[in-house]
Formats: structure tokens, C-alpha cells, sequence
């Protein structure tokens, strides 16, 4: 009896293995069509898109130190709005050594977002805008700001584009102060800005993307600025990594920190969509 069932299942077993290129081949078919229409439904669809940017670092030895990047970036074409999306954090620390301890050297999160309202000429556009901006390291608790104004693609080519944007606006913000004693406390202030913005995108080549963003805000108590200017290589389909170097400026009386900051990282871009 026991031989008449390992005979059964011997025979089921290779009777199913029989099977197995089939599905095989089978499954093949279903992930070439499933590509196949992924990239259609990229041709066809522009008018959303959501990027992940990661960059991560860590340094053990002579140097110890951890850094950390990330941001969302998302553009949202529509019939009479094209509204784009920004979040980006950084963290560095540089660990604890024998004659020192370990500590944060930075630490920001931001995030804004540009609403432009297209008008009869789809070019011009009214845009209102909104940020936070919360930097450890920069003599402010926060900063945020709201503007509108005028808005517009000066020009576009199948390469290249370049659109700014310019209007009034608010900011509040908390100063950071020092006492007698070295103690820190904050002092609140508004004030009515000017903010302006260029943003210029080259293509490269088919795999390779330029881009040169430039925003700055300008009010009677503090300036501020900032510049990035990166170039993105795909690596695979949806995956490609992107080299910036960022350039960072508050105009205001610190007597511990820098008006000018500046970054340079290599990162990882994912786009979703």
C-alpha cells in the first residue's frame, strides 16, 4: 500500500513539473504586458508626478558621523491650476569620540507649496505660495512666510523651460537671542516681503536632466535666499541619482552663526509617478 502511494505522488509531482515552463512562460508574458502598458501610461500621463529623493552617509574611523537627506517633490498639472509640492528634512551628527561627545550639527525640515492659477494666456499665471522652514542651526526657532503675485513660463521647448515668479507677502518668524548669562530666548517679528523665484530645467539627454532653482525674500528686519543647482542621470527605468549643491543665506545679526550655508550631497531619486 505505502509503494502504490509514493508511486502516486511521484507521478502528480511530475506530471505538475511537466507544467512548469508553461507558467513560467506564462508569468513572463504578464510582466512584459505589465511593463509594457506602465511605460504607455507614462507617456500619456504627465500631468501628476511624485519623486523621493534619499541620501544617507555613515562614517566610521578617523571620522564618525551620520548624515541623512530626504525630500518629496510633486508637480500637479490641471485644467486651470498647476500647483507644485515640496518636503525636505537633513539630519548630520558627529559622534562621540574619546576627547568629545557626540552632538547634532544639523537639523532642518521644510516645506512650502506654490499654488498658480493659469489665466486667459495659460502662460501667465496668479500664484500664492506658503512655507515652513525650521532649521536647528540657523539663529531662528521657524520661519514662515505666505506671498502672491504674478506668475509665468517665459519659455518652453521640448528641451528646456524656464518660468519665475514675483509678488508681495508675509513672513513671521522667532529670533533666537542670547542674555548676559548665555541663556537663549526668542523674540517674535513680521514684516512684508518681496519674494521672487527663477526656475530654469534643461534636458541634457535622453537619461539626463539640469535644473537651476533660485527664490529669495526680502523684507526690512532679514533677506533670505535660496539657491539649488543639480543634475539627475537615470540609472533605471524609475530610479536615478542626482548630484546638488545648495546654497542657503539669511541676512540677519547672529553673532554664532554664518549668514551663508552650503550643502553638496549625491542622493538616490525614486519617481513614483
Amino acid at each position: 500500500m505505502t509503494n502504490i502511494v509514493i508511486k502516486l505522488v511521484v507521478a502528480f509531482f511530475l506530471s505538475n513539473l511537466a507544467l512548469v515552463p508553461d507558467a513560467v512562460a506564462s508569468n513572463d508574458l504578464l510582466k512584459k504586458f505589465y511593463e509594457r502598458e506602465r511605460k504607455l501610461s507614462k507617456l500619456k500621463d504627465k500631468d501628476f508626478s511624485l519623486e523621493a529623493e534619499l541620501g544617507f552617509l555613515a562614517a566610521d574611523g578617523n571620522t564618525n558621523t551620520t548624515t541623512f537627506k530626504s525630500s518629496l517633490t510633486s508637480e500637479h498639472e490641471l485644467e486651470k491650476w498647476s500647483n507644485r509640492y515640496f518636503v525636505e528634512f537633513i539630519y548630520k551628527r558627529n559622534e562621540s569620540t574619546d576627547t568629545t561627545e557626540g552632538r547634532v550639527t544639523a537639523q532642518r525640515f521644510q516645506s512650502s507649496v506654490q499654488l498658480d492659477y493659469k489665466l486667459a494666456n495659460t502662460k501667465d499665471r496668479f500664484f500664492m505660495y506658503a512655507e515652513y522652514d525650521d532649521d536647528r542651526f540657523n539663529g531662528f526657532r521657524y520661519q514662515a512666510a505666505v506671498a502672491a503675485g504674478y506668475s509665468t513660463t517665459a519659455w518652453k521647448t521640448e528641451d528646456a523651460q524656464f518660468r519665475y515668479s514675483i509678488g508681495p507677502g508675509y513672513s513671521y518668524s522667532q529670533k533666537e537671542h542670547k542674555d548676559l548669562g548665555d541663556k537663549r530666548y526668542f523674540s517674535s517679528f513680521k514684516e512684508a516681503i518681496l519674494r521672487a523665484s527663477i526656475d530654469y530645467r534643461y534636458k541634457i539627454s535622453d537619461n539626463a536632466k539640469f535644473r537651476q532653482f533660485l527664490s529669495a525674500e526680502a523684507g526690512e528686519e532679514n533677506k533670505r535666499s535660496r539657491s539649488e543647482t543639480s543634475v539627475t542621470a537615470d540609472v533605471l527605468e524609475s530610479l536615478a541619482m542626482k548630484l546638488s549643491f545648495v546654497m542657503l543665506y539669511n541676512n540677519a545679526d547672529f553673532l554664532n552663526n554664518d549668514n551663508l550655508s552650503t550643502e553638496a550631497s549625491i542622493s538616490l531619486v525614486y519617481q513614483f509617478f
